[in-house]
């Protein structure tokens, strides 16, 4: 049996003042009899830079056949209209996940946190590493021959790592000079972090069976709904017509044209 929960007034918000910036992952049930159950979830970025859960599932396995299922329960919740704009969706690189990217025309990005340990596992048994710095400086290089140079550093020190970031990484999804010229708006996100944040927010939900664990979902939403609406609503008696996030990304633009 699956079980696929979107909520109306998530995708309300996306489709008003959503960043365009998702995450999709899964993770494992940690109730002690339904131990195969993986929880689905997908969230993205509120127009405060805040995040929101879109819609979750749980299904009996992480696989191709539970992503596509997933996807399409999405596609029929309505998440197409907000994915296929102009909207980039991060992920770890878990065999399957391709399977929901395949329903959308969102861009796929991979997150970054998963790339570093695998070059570290990568790298096993060689004696060599390289520092997590090194590798975000790479990442996060601007223009291609600032990849070039970095890399060129990883590579003095951990040639295996070299290989397998120039090589074994697709570039178009990870590197930053890549995403520039793709003119793909990323925020300043790169990892899946805010959906795996929020797996962690439900540890105590995967405790319970998925019925139990939707209730749990559901009232932790509830709560966020009412602790946002408090705090934009005293925002806006204050004058302001833009949210906290984006008052101050505002500000920042004015203050660079000056």
């Amino acid at each position: 049996m699956r079980i696929f929960v979107s909520v109306a007034s998530s995708l309300n918000i996306a489709f008003g003042t959503g960043m365009r910036f998702s995450a999709v992952d899964a993770c494992y049930s940690r109730h002690s009899m339904y131990r195969q159950g993986y929880l689905h979830l997908l969230t993205t970025r509120d127009g405060n830079n805040e995040v929101l859960p879109l819609a979750w599932a749980f299904c009996e396995t992480e696989s191709a056949d539970t992503y596509e299922w997933f996807a399409q329960q999405c596609i029929a919740a309505g998440l197409g209209r907000y994915l296929n704009n102009k909207s980039v969706v991060f992920s770890d690189r878990m065999k399957g996940i391709d399977a929901f990217f395949e329903a959308f025309q969102a861009y796929h990005g991979h997150c970054f946190k998963h790339i570093i340990e695998n070059a570290k596992q990568h790298c096993k048994g060689t004696g060599l590493t390289f520092p997590d710095a090194l590798a975000w400086a790479m990442r996060n290089a601007n223009t291609k021959p600032e990849f070039e140079a970095v890399l060129a550093s990883i590579r003095t020190v951990c040639p295996p790592a070299a290989l397998y970031f120039n090589t074994k990484v697709v570039h178009e999804h990870a590197y930053q000079y890549a995403l520039n010229d793709n003119k793909v708006a990323t925020h300043g996100f790169k990892t899946s972090q805010i959906v795996e944040c929020v797996n962690g927010v439900f540890v105590k939900a995967r405790l319970h069976t998925p019925y139990r664990a939707n209730n749990m979902i559901l009232g932790w939403i509830g709560k966020k709904y009412d602790e946002r609406l408090r705090k934009i609503s005293a925002w806006m008696e204050q004058g302001h017509l833009l949210t906290p996030y984006a008052h101050k990304m505002f500000a920042i633009q004015v203050w660079a044209h000056y």
